[in-house]
């Protein structure tokens, strides 16, 4: 089965955390957290649609000059989702630099602020020289973003401040039986994209598709295709160890296919991680498994361990494999 997400951590554990999310079909990308980027090529950054920010430490938001650098002049609009201060933290650094040669560019920056009732949303666009343009705030639900055949939820964490933790899921995954499609004699086209274009939507039986001059329905043609469960990505960096975050983490994560999970101190270290506000390697593997996880990547190292940087993980996949 080919997947619909492929997913990997841009820098090294001891480095900014940051997850790029290509979506294979399509020519887009998520990317959950947004700190140093320069290990992505500008092709892969061109794809980025949708940023998800957990909070705006510098590690987790120092990107953003680059992303904006890189797209001003794509049409595409970029959205930014995270916690209730990345509207004034868009503006402030917008603010930052002068913008009077810009009226033409088309980008568009959407930006959302999440608290556990509401969604803040802004706009920043290039035309307006990126001055604010307030849209109010609507009920939030723990959906941020729900699109054809996916959507991104958000748990509000704390890390002694608001923090964000998220969820990618796909609906299902539709995989097209190739010996069916041969022995159909169905050729291979455009026609596939939109025949699982119907399947998402519920489209009617009849709906037709025209394949190599002959007429096919979708009910004919759902023979060649399986339906299996969708893919499930989890991130969380930067998470208090207090029970009501763990409870809300292991609810987010839930038979996740992947969990990416910030394990910045060691069990030996707990008072320090309950001091700094984050989670322990131990912690996140008990996480992992409480939640049913079926692959738990560690990241987010604190630096004191780089003399022995095998340790976070060992502790972490330890205590999830733990019977």
């Amino acid at each position: 089965m080919k997947p619909t997400f492929h997913h990997r951590a841009i820098n090294s554990p001891f480095d900014d955390p940051c997850v790029y999310v290509r979506a294979l079909r399509e020519k887009r990308a998520l990317l959950f957290d947004l700190g140093h980027t320069n290990r992505l090529k500008p092709a892969d950054i061109q794809k980025i649609t949708d940023v998800f920010v957990t909070h705006t430490h510098i590690d987790h938001f120092i990107g953003f000059d680059t992303l904006l650098r890189a797209l001003l002049r794509r049409e595409t609009p970029l959205r930014i989702f995270g916690p209730p201060n990345i509207i004034e933290c868009i503006e402030g650094k917008l603010r930052g630099y002068t913008w009077n040669l810009i009226k033409e560019y088309p980008l568009k920056i959407e930006a959302f602020g999440i608290n556990e009732k509401h969604i803040s949303h802004a706009g920043f666009y290039a035309e307006n020289c990126f001055n604010k343009t307030d849209y109010g705030e609507k009920p939030f639900d723990g959906t941020l973003l729900k699109e054809g055949y996916f959507e991104v939820k958000a748990a509000c964490l704390t890390h002694q401040i608001s923090c964000l933790g998220f969820s990618l899921e796909e609906d299902f995954h539709i995989n097209i039986d190739k010996a069916a499609l041969n022995s159909e004699q169905l050729g291979v086209g455009p026609w596939l994209s939109e025949f699982k274009r119907a399947v998402r939507e519920n489209a009617g039986g009849d709906t037709e598709f025209k394949i190599s001059g002959r007429i096919h329905t979708k009910k004919e043609l759902m023979k060649i295709a399986m339906i299996t469960e969708g893919q499930k990505i989890s991130y969380v960096a930067d998470s208090s160890m207090d029970e009501e975050n763990i409870r809300k983490i292991i609810t987010l994560a839930k038979d996740s296919d992947t969990l990416y999970c910030e394990a910045y101190f060691l069990e030996e270290d707990r008072e320090r991680a309950i001091e700094r506000h984050h989670l322990t390697a131990k912690t996140a593997g008990m996480i992992a498994r409480e939640a049913g996880v079926k692959n738990l990547v560690v990241m987010h190292f604190s630096p004191k361990y780089r003399e022995r940087p095998e340790a976070p993980e060992k502790e972490a996949l330890m205590e999830y494999n733990k019977e």
